[in-house]
Order: structure tokens, then C-alpha cells, then sequence
């Protein structure tokens, strides 16, 4: 610890020595340093270098100076990038002489590198001030004497402790709204990708919140004053200071590895700040073991924020009214609009009555916890010992919730807030707070599986109509949602065990059918739905679906019409569910397209593939009529020429209005007496993405001059159709989007055709920006390659799996192409950081690769990528 005297020369350069020399210390005694004794030693430090500053610019002798910190600084929360906060309190407007002294006290702490955030104001500008800003008004509350007037500063904290500067009932009401505008800005969750330490929900803002309130109404300053006042049981402030302690030292940690000011868990920040706070493990494991104890702190401060200022409420706030009170059994009874317990210790003597307080939240669609009944709740949780499951009449209660109407939004995801699910299930406790170290998945295990839940039940609603008509229409009709709910609850209970995820989960699930009763029937289909809950994503998206033997052993695989319809309800509900930006409209067509596919194949039955031809003659027939309304001048015989030269594959792979719009564009290219390139590009005639077409004679380097032009216009590529007719023409599609996954605007789809067109007619290949994206900087992804149904003759199924990075396809088109391997269809998929992309290749023969092919590219690609 470092204190300055006046025989130690006061200089910028040696202040500055001695905060590097304090910063070295704390690194080196990090781990086994108290982190109150580091905020104590750093609040220490600063005290000592303004008291010897005021004293080096003679401002100690001016009587009507006072020098006071507030904010963090008055509470002695100095972490090492936190700004250095302060008032100067002057009796009366200071003059010039003292002005000019003032701003070179502050100039100075500037030049050292300090963060300062200061005022000069009299008491009355004080006044003013506080009553005017509530932000200004906490700051003030806060104050803590440092040098100077000390009567000065009485003054002020008697000023702050008049009962009209900022009723309680103001002060309350200013400082939830702050509350709910902070937790909006965070989608009102504490799981958020790359959270922040101090303003996430259940951050350090939430304990602050308390500490005004209480030095507000008491005068309390910390929690341990808090306590003595009675405002919080003694389990609760041992919750709070062992949550408040883990979160200070991770910030503190932060502040160590930044050289600027910022409360962000960003994820290489993440890496570096598990390694400082000791956590180890393969790969991601440090990280993911440390941001569980962070999610989970976060959830226990959020919970107990919301009771402790709910109770606030009720005893300080509302004005007693004539109560509306009515009971509900023996154990609760509804006052106000509250739930509240007739016996106070309903959950210790009987613990299933937990369970009736979230049925009667589904009965009573307005009703609330009361904050008594939630503390007592919160506190029965924290001893719990065994698990409520082990009851019989707990179970049956539990049961009977998935039958109450809004169960998920009533029910369950209060029972997930405040830890029920966790004494409920074995398997919960490993999952809450449990995130994965990716840009995946938005949200914490138990976080996700929540909103898949809440997603299911919102299938329900008229807006899913139009968003999710299928599942709409599938999940209106159902007679037994809890089926799929606890298939959803379930789906991904097992990740962070190792092993398959989806098989462990389905053991579970048996194990949760078994101990509730479950029929053999609906025990077997909830366990398939875990089990296969990545089968209809994997396959439409990472898979030729327009190749009936694809949809026949998709069939097979889920053998009823009952098990797709609930298959497509859990799978639309996990996408949405994983990602905020995820489910886009192209991702809704390739599982629209799948489902009725599969539907066509049940119906036809299992003994023969989907007939092609009558879906090609059906696309001819409906193509025509199209072009006859819309393009009239086209004659038919014309038309029926102009598509024997079509491979007949294309009639397959396009729909209707596609072949209706290319054909058009390829009939006026002919008319040109030199016929050029057909480059187009369109919103309109395919689902989900934009489409872009290309006509014209096949040449070397096509693919990859096209992938390279498209990802150098920063567009993302989601699918390739790649078709050669018997005369050399080609006829490709692509499907993009925005990097965002919003449509092309048509600004940016003339400029693409332009660039398209320029590189068709050139041997030069459009370069692709080479800049990093430091988001991915963290993250490590082992390229794999896997060849699928080898047996196949007439062409090769490789899937990619590597870090996705700029330029990515082009390099595995360049590849392509030295071993002169011809791609006739691609699916390119993102799943975070992460690229899964899947080809159909062919030899230079137009067969499959051979095993020696098959090495060489392999090889090739491991060594590139």
C-alpha cells in the first residue's frame, strides 16, 4: 500500500509510477488477496493522493472548501478503471484565484491518467441540483468526507436527510423506473451473450438499487447495516454479500486486463479473466465453469432484488387500502391481488404447496406473489434437501400444471426464477446458469430451454398464424401439449456432461416418464422427440431435400405423421429460441418444404419414393400458365422448345414461379443477336432469400469466381444449385442474404449483378476483404471432413466443418476446382463462429470421387484451412 508524505516528491510522473506499481501488486496478489482488502487499499490510495493534492495547491487553506467523494467512491467501491468521483463544496461562489486553483487540482489528476468525474457547487447549487436529477441526488447520498470544511459537509448530509428532498415514494418510483429502463436495454434477461458485470440484471446495479433505497429510508450504507435495521434475514444477506463478493472480484479482475474503462464480459475477455480468477479445465471448460457461477450469482441477486424491493413496496410505499381478501385453501389466500400464505410455514411442513402457489398464478391470470410469500419461498429453497419429485403429491401437482391455460408463462418460468426447478429436478441444478462458450447460442442451457417452452405455448396465439402456420395449425389441435412441453423441457437437460447430449436427455426423460406414470406409448415418443430434436434441423438444412431418397429415410426415421408434426413444433421452437437473429424466412421454407415432403411420403407410404415425375410435370404445367398471363407474347411451342434444352433435374429443383422467371429471362436473352450472360437477381420468386440466376456456357472457375464476387459484396450465401445442360449451359441459383439474414434491397442487388456480370466476363477473381473479425479471435473450431453415403455412384456427399471466416467458401471453391471436382449443389450453413456446409461433388468424369479423390481433398482442405 502506497500513502504519500511530504518529504515523498509529488509529481504526475511519480504519481503515476506509484499506480503502476499499485496495479503490479494486485496482479501479483490477486488470487489470494481479499477483494475488500483491494477495494479498501485502492479507495485508500485514492483518498491519500487528493488529500495530498489539496494540501499541494493550498486549497486546505481556504475555509469554505470542502472536498468530498461520492458515487462509488463514496461508497469505497474503487476498482482499478473506476472513475475517480468527487464534489468540491465551497460556502459560497469561489473567486477567480480559487477557481484557478481548482481546475489545476483537477488538470493535475487528469495528467496522471485518472478517470475524474468532479463538481464545484454550493450547498443551495447542491439542492437544486439533487432535487432536479435523481441520479445526481444518489451520487450526493453517497457523500463520504475526505478534507476541507468538515461543517461544510454536516450541512450537506442534514440537507440530504430532509424528508421533502426526494420522498420515499418518489425516490422508489425514480429509481424502478432507472431499473426497468437498465433491464430492457438487456431483453429483461441476466443470460445474455456477452454480458455486463455492472448493468446486465442482477449486476451490481441490482445491489445498489438496494443500498440507496435502504440509505434513503435508514441511512444504512452497506449490507451489513442493512441487516442490522431488520430489513433482510440473515440467509438473504448471506446470499447477497457471498454473490456480491464473486461479482466484485470478477470486475476487479476485468478492470486489471483493460487498459480502458468498461464492465463488458466480452469473450476474450472472458478467457483472460477465468485464468486470472483460477479456473481451469480443457478447452472451454475454465470459461464455462466460471460464467456458470456468474449467471447463477446474477440470478440470486435478480430474484432477491425483486422480492426485497417488492417487500419495500408493500411495507413503505402503498398506502393501506381496504383489502379484497378471499382464500384459496388452507395454506394461501389472495389479498389485494397477492398470493399470500395463511401459514407461514406451509413450505417447510409441506413442500408439495410450493406447486399450488404457481397453479393458483395460472387460475388467477392478474395475481401476484406477495414479497412475504416469496421470501419464504426463496428461503424453503435454499435448505431444500432432496428433490420435490420424490413426492407423489408433488408430483401429480406438477403434472397438473401442463394443463392449466398459459402454464409456461404463469408457471414455469417463475418456478425457473426462483429455483423451484431446480429442488424439482435431479438434472436441473447442472444446467441452470450453464453456458456455452460460442456465438451460437444466445443463452444459458436453462435460459433457452425455458423460451423453447415459451415459444411452444406461443404457437397458440394469432400472430403464429402467419409467422408459424404449420405449427400453428398443428399445436391449436393438440390434445396432449404436455408431451411435447416436457419433450422441450428436457431436449437439452444433459448438455455439459459429455457424451451425446440427445441420448443422455432421452434416458432422462424415461426416468421422468417411469417415476410419473407415464404410459409405455407417451414415455417412447418423448424419448424419441429428445433424442432426434436436431433431426429435422440437420436434415433441411444440411441436406438435398429435393432428393426423394433424402425424404424417404427421413420418413423412415420418424415413421408417423404424429411424430413430424411435434418434430417441426419442437424444432422451429429450439431455433428461435437458440438465437434472437437465427430464424429467418428462408430457414422457414426449407422446414415448410421438408414437412410437406414428408407428409406427400406418408401418404404415398414407405414402399416407393415420392414420384418426380408428376412433380415435374405438375411445375411444367403451373410454370406455363404463369408465363401465358404474364408473358403472353411467348407462345407455348416456343416455351416447350426453349425447355428441351432444360436439364430435367431443373424442373425438380424449381418452383413454379422460379421456372416461370427464368425461363422468361433466358427466351429475351436469345432474342439478343449476340446472346449474353444471364445474370438476375430477385426477392420475389424464392422463399425466404434472394435469388440470384445464372445462365450462360460453363467455364473454369465458375463457382468460385461467383461465391468469391458475392462474399466480396458482404453477402451470405445459404444455398447452391448447381446444374449443367447436355450443350454446356449452366443453370445456378444461389440464395443470399444480408449478413443480418434480411432480404437485398434493390440498391444492392443491381450493384451485385453488375460485379457478377463484370467477373463472368473476366478471368480475375473478386478478392475477398481479408480483415478479421476479432469476435472470433477467442474461439477455436477443428476443421473436420466427412464423406456420407459412400456407396453411392453417381456423386460424392461431403460435409465441412471449420471456423467460419471471411472468404471461406471462395478458398473451398478454389479447391474445388484445382482438383477439377464439380459441385452440384451446396448448403451453406452458420451456426455461430462455427461454418457446417455441405456439398454434392462429382469427379471430372461426373462420378463419384474415388476413395484416392476423396484423401486428396481431404488432405487439401485440412492443410489450407
Amino acid at each position: 500500500m502506497f500513502t504519500y508524505s511530504r518529504a515523498t516528491p509529488f509529481t504526475i510522473q511519480s504519481v503515476k509510477a506509484q499506480k503502476d506499481q499499485l496495479k503490479n501488486l494486485e496482479l501479483a496478489e490477486f488470487q489470494q488477496a481479499s477483494i475488500y482488502q483491494l477495494l479498501e487499499n485502492r479507495t485508500t490510495f485514492y483518498d491519500d493522493i487528493l488529500q495530498h493534492l489539496w494540501q499541494h495547491f493550498q486549497l486546505d487553506q481556504q475555509p469554505d472548501l470542502s472536498l468530498i467523494a461520492v458515487g462509488g467512491y463514496g461508497r469505497g467501491e474503487m476498482f482499478p478503471l473506476s472513475d475517480l468521483d468527487f464534489l468540491i463544496l465551497a460556502q459560497s461562489q469561489p473567486s477567480e484565484e480559487i477557481q484557478r486553483r481548482l481546475r489545476q487540482f483537477v488538470q493535475f489528476l487528469w495528467d496522471c491518467g485518472f478517470e475524474v468525474g468532479h463538481s464545484v457547487r454550493t450547498l443551495a447549487e447542491c439542492e437544486q441540483a439533487g432535487r432536479e436529477d435523481i441520479s445526481i441526488a444518489t451520487n450526493l447520498l453517497e457523500s463520504r468526507y475526505l478534507c476541507g470544511n468538515e461543517k461544510l459537509f454536516e450541512k450537506l448530509t442534514a440537507l440530504l436527510k430532509q424528508s421533502d428532498f426526494w420522498r420515499l415514494a418518489d425516490f422508489y418510483q425514480a429509481k424502478m423506473e432507472e431499473k426497468n429502463v437498465r433491464y430492457q436495454r438487456y431483453n429483461n434477461t441476466s443470460y445474455n451473450l456477452e454480458p455486463d458485470i455492472k448493468y446486465s440484471p442482477g449486476g451490481l446495479r441490482d445491489l445498489h438499487l438496494l443500498y440507496w433505497l435502504a440509505l434513503r429510508h435508514t441511512g444504512a450504507k452497506n449490507l451489513q447495516d442493512i441487516l442490522q435495521t431488520g430489513f433482510i434475514y440473515p440467509e438473504e444477506y448471506a446470499l447477497l454479500q457471498e454473490k456480491q463478493h464473486f461479482l466484485f472480484k470478477m470486475r476487479f479482475a476485468l478492470h486489471l486486463i483493460l487498459k480502458r474503462y468498461d464492465n463488458r464480459l466480452l469473450f476474450d475477455r472472458q478467457v483472460k479473466v477465468s485464468q486470472l480468477l483460477g479456473y481451469q479445465g480443457e478447452g472451454n471448460e475454465a470459461v464455462e465453469k466460471m460464467m456458470k457461477a456468474f449467471f447463477q450469482s446474477l440470478q440470486t441477486i435478480a430474484t432477491l432484488t425483486h422480492s426485497l424491493t417488492k417487500h419495500y413496496r408493500e411495507h413503505f410505499i402503498d398506502k393501506p387500502s381496504q383489502q379484497t381478501c378471499f382464500p384459496l385453501d388452507r395454506h394461501f389466500h389472495v389479498a389485494n391481488n397477492a398470493i399470500c400464505l395463511t401459514q407461514k410455514d406451509c413450505f417447510q411442513q409441506q413442500p408439495d404447496s410450493i406447486l399450488d402457489l404457481f397453479f393458483y398464478l395460472t387460475q388467477y391470470p392478474t395475481a401476484e406473489i406477495h414479497s412475504s410469500t416469496l421470501r419464504q419461498l426463496i428461503r424453503t429453497i435454499e435448505t431444500f434437501q432432496g428433490y420435490l419429485s420424490e413426492n407423489s403429491q408433488a408430483r401429480e401437482k406438477f403434472l397438473r400444471l401442463f394443463q392449466q391455460p398459459n402454464c409456461v408463462q404463469r408457471a414455469f418460468l417463475p418456478m425457473h426464477q426462483y429455483g423451484v426447478l431446480r429442488i424439482y429436478l435431479p438434472q436441473w441444478q447442472a444446467i441452470e446458469g450453464l453456458m456455452q462458450f460460442d456465438l451460437f447460442h444466445s443463452y444459458t442451457v436453462d435460459e433457452h430451454t425455458l423460451r423453447v417452452m415459451l415459444k411452444l405455448e406461443r404457437f397458440t396465439q394469432p400472430e403464429s398464424r402467419s409467422a408459424h402456420p404449420i405449427c400453428y395449425g398443428i399445436f391449436t389441435q393438440l390434445s396432449q401439449r404436455a408431451l411435447l412441453y416436457l419433450a422441450g423441457l428436457f431436449h437439452d437437460i444433459a448438455k455439459g456432461r459429455g457424451g451425446d447430449h440427445a441420448e443422455l436427455g432421452a434416458k432422462d426423460i424415461a426416468d421422468f416418464a417411469a417415476l410419473h406414470g407415464f404410459s409405455a406409448q407417451d414415455s417412447e415418443l418423448m424419448q424419441w422427440l429428445v433424442a432426434q430434436h436436431l433431426l429435422m434441423s440437420v436434415t433441411a438444412q444440411r441436406r438435398d431435400i429435393d432428393d426423394p431418397n433424402i425424404v424417404l429415410a427421413f420418413a423412415e426415421e420418424v415413421t408417423t405423421q404424429q411424430r413430424l408434426d411435434l418434430l417441426t413444433c419442437l424444432t422451429v421452437a429450439d431455433i428461435c429460441a437458440t438465437n434472437e437473429t437465427l430464424w429467418n424466412s428462408w430457414k422457414r421454407s426449407l422446414l415448410t418444404k421438408l414437412y410437406q415432403s414428408t407428409t406427400e411420403q406418408f401418404s404415398l407410404g414407405m414402399a416407393n419414393l415420392l414420384d418426380n415425375q408428376n412433380k415435374i410435370a405438375q411445375h411444367k404445367n403451373q410454370a406455363l400458365a404463369l408465363l401465358q398471363q404474364e408473358k403472353p407474347e411467348l407462345l407455348q411451342e416456343a416455351i416447350q422448345c426453349l425447355w428441351q434444352t432444360f436439364p430435367q433435374d431443373y424442373f425438380l429443383r424449381n418452383n413454379p414461379k422460379q421456372i416461370c422467371w427464368h425461363s422468361a429471362l433466358i427466351a429475351e436473352s436469345r432474342k439478343q443477336s449476340a446472346v449474353q450472360n444471364v445474370v438476375k437477381i430477385s426477392n420475389r420468386f424464392s422463399a425466404g432469400g434472394t435469388e440470384i440466376f445464372i445462365h450462360c456456357e460453363d467455364q473454369d472457375n465458375l463457382f468460385h469466381k461467383v461465391v468469391s464476387t458475392i462474399g466480396a459484396k458482404c453477402f451470405s450465401i445459404h444455398d447452391a444449385q448447381i446444374l449443367t445442360a447436355e450443350d454446356g449451359k449452366v443453370f445456378d441459383s444461389f440464395i443470399v442474404t444480408e449478413l443480418d439474414g434480411t432480404l437485398a434491397k434493390f440498391d444492392r442487388r443491381r450493384e451485385l449483378e453488375q460485379a457478377l456480370q463484370k467477373a463472368l466476363s473476366a478471368n480475375k477473381i473478386a478478392k475477398i476483404s481479408t480483415m478479421k473479425n476479432h469476435q472470433l479471435k477467442p474461439f477455436r473450431v477443428k476443421t473436420e471432413v466427412r464423406f456420407l453415403h459412400l456407396a453411392k455412384s453417381t456423386h460424392t456427399e461431403m460435409e465441412l466443418f471449420a471456423l467460419d471466416k471471411a472468404g471461406l467458401l471462395a478458398e473451398i471453391s478454389q479447391i474445388f476446382t484445382a482438383l477439377q471436382l464439380n459441385i452440384q449443389n451446396a448448403k451453406i450453413t452458420t451456426i455461430g463462429e462455427k461454418a457446417e456446409d455441405f456439398f454434392i461433388l462429382t469427379n471430372r468424369e461426373g462420378k463419384a470421387l474415388s476413395q484416392q479423390e476423396r484423401e486428396a481433398l481431404e488432405q487439401r482442405i485440412l492443410a489450407s484451412i
